[in-house]
This record gives C-alpha cells, sequence and structure tokens, in this order.
C-alpha cells in the first residue's frame, strides 16, 4: 500500500470515528408520534361549552395576592386574557383530583345563588393537561369561568397551591385568603366559607 493510499485510509477511519462522537444519542424523537392520536382541543372546547372569561382593561399588576394585570388562558375559546381584580373565588383544581368530581358542581351551584361572589376555576398543569381539564368540565357540564394557568402566575400571585382542590377568596383591593377548611360538597358549604373569609373573620 502507498503512503497517499495509507493517509487516505487514515482520515476516513477518523471522518467515520468523529461523526460516531458527535452523533446526538438518547434523545426524544423530534416528530410526534403519528400512532398516539393528539385530542381535539377545539371539539373539546365546543363540547365544554364554557362562559367567557372574566378581563380587564386594566394591565397594571396589583402586587402579591392580586389578580389584576395577571395573562392567563381562556379555556372556553384558547384566547390570552389578561385578569381583572376581586372579590373573586378562585378554586385551583386538576382533572386527576377526585374530591374536585365533588367539589366542581357545589361551585357551580353556589355561583348561581344570588349575592353570590364570582368564582374563577384555574386548573395548574400540576399533571394534566388542558384537554383533560375541558373533558372533566364537559362531562360535570361545569359551566364556570375556567383558564388555564401553564406559567402558573395566578397560582404564585395567592400561595402556589400543593394540595388540591383549594380555594382563595380574593377581596377587591387584591388581598386574599386561602380557605382552610375541607373540599366542600355543597353549595352551603360554599356559601358559609365565602362569608366567613370575606368579613375579616379569618386572617390569613
Amino acid at each position: 500500500m502507498s503512503v497517499r493510499w495509507r493517509w487516505a485510509l487514515v482520515a476516513v477511519v477518523l471522518a467515520v470515528a468523529t461523526a460516531i462522537a458527535v452523533w446526538p444519542r438518547g434523545q426524544a424523537p423530534t416528530h410526534a408520534d403519528p400512532s398516539v392520536p393528539k385530542p381535539d382541543v377545539s371539539a373539546l372546547r365546543k363540547a365544554a361549552a364554557l362562559p367567557a372569561c372574566p378581563q380587564s382593561p386594566d394591565t397594571r399588576p396589583t402586587g402579591k395576592g392580586g389578580l389584576t394585570g395577571l395573562k392567563v388562558t381562556c379555556m372556553a375559546d384558547g384566547a390570552e386574557i389578561t385578569l381583572g381584580g376581586g372579590p373573586t373565588l378562585v378554586n385551583f383544581w386538576e382533572p386527576w383530583c377526585v374530591p374536585c368530581r365533588t367539589e366542581l358542581p357545589a361551585l357551580q351551584e353556589y355561583a348561581a345563588r344570588p349575592g353570590a361572589i364570582p368564582v374563577l376555576l384555574v386548573e395548574i398543569p400540576a399533571q394534566s393537561d388542558e384537554a383533560g381539564g375541558l373533558d372533566l368540565l364537559g362531562s360535570l357540564k361545569i359551566r364556570l369561568p375556567s383558564v388555564w394557568d401553564p406559567n402558573a402566575v395566578v397560582a404564585n400571585a395567592l400561595g402556589r397551591p400543593n394540595v388540591f382542590p383549594v380555594s382563595y377568596v380574593v377581596a377587591a383591593d387584591g388581598s386574599s385568603k386561602r380557605i382552610t377548611t375541607p373540599p366542600f360538597d355543597s353549595a352551603d358549604q360554599v356559601e358559609q366559607a365565602v362569608r366567613q373569609y370575606a368579613d375579616g373573620s379569618v386572617t390569613g
């Protein structure tokens, strides 16, 4: 073998070794698995028939504890909205949460009562996605304003819950109180808790 061919062979071996060394390993495929169909979020939105979300033209944040100026996704239509202030009963929930399935209808019944403060449902992606939330709301026929909070801006403003369900009473001035009673199973319990936490008899 001539010197020229020997060096050519060495160059080929080095090129192959370099290619193997830099080849990406253990990375997830860049394309979706075609065997796993994605949920039709548009169809789920239509089936859920959620009401429009409350929002405010005032985009100035009210500071820690306030809702005004927080940007979230309205689950009714997928649009980004800017929340307004209180008074509001904010409920954090997840579709896998068993007590939530009892509490959501109680919240809906409470919201329909005269004198009830507005109820806002907030789903954050702890172990779920928006499609799962829409599916559950549709199946339970829950017709309450609902938002998807993938960046946890509402959760961070109010105290980032680590259990579900959990509710907060947010006053008009932006202050908030976490309701520490067990999950609601009736509208009467919701009304009693809101009255108790909103009138200042409970601090925190």
